[in-house]
């Protein structure tokens, strides 16, 4: 059996959460974000700690916070003492999963008409 790995994350010193899975096959991942869009007032920046059991595809959220300036965020490789998720998503089914890949081809499509067109007559000279 493969060894098990989660995090242990840490904000300004105090423990947020132990992310892991009982399991081999999972993932787990902490992203911080800074984010500020050009046509946008808004600003993020927040740091989320999340995972996906790939047995189930059940997807798993162990914490949302937001971050200033300043904040030291600290990640530790752990093996063991999970905490549970604060929150488990269904999986997606796949005719939602198909539908929503259709939805994103189409926009595509229609985004990048006048591209595919200048492709085509490229390819039949």
């Amino acid at each position: 059996m493969k060894e098990i790995f989660g995090l242990k994350v840490s904000i300004n010193g105090q423990e947020i959460c132990r992310a892991g899975f009982e399991k081999e096959n999972s993932v787990v991942t902490c992203i911080v974000s800074s984010i500020r869009r050009k046509d946008d007032e808004a600003e993020v920046l927040d740091l989320s700690v999340g995972g996906l059991n790939s047995d189930t595809r059940q997807h798993a959220d162990w914490a949302n916070s937001e971050l200033s300036e300043g904040d030291k965020v600290s990640i530790e490789v752990i093996s063991d003492n999970f905490d549970l998720p604060k929150s488990i998503r269904e999986p997606v089914s796949e005719k939602t999963l198909i539908d929503q890949k259709l939805q994103y081809f189409y926009r595509l499509k229609e985004e990048l008409k006048d591209h595919i067109n200048e492709a085509t007559n490229v390819n039949k000279k």
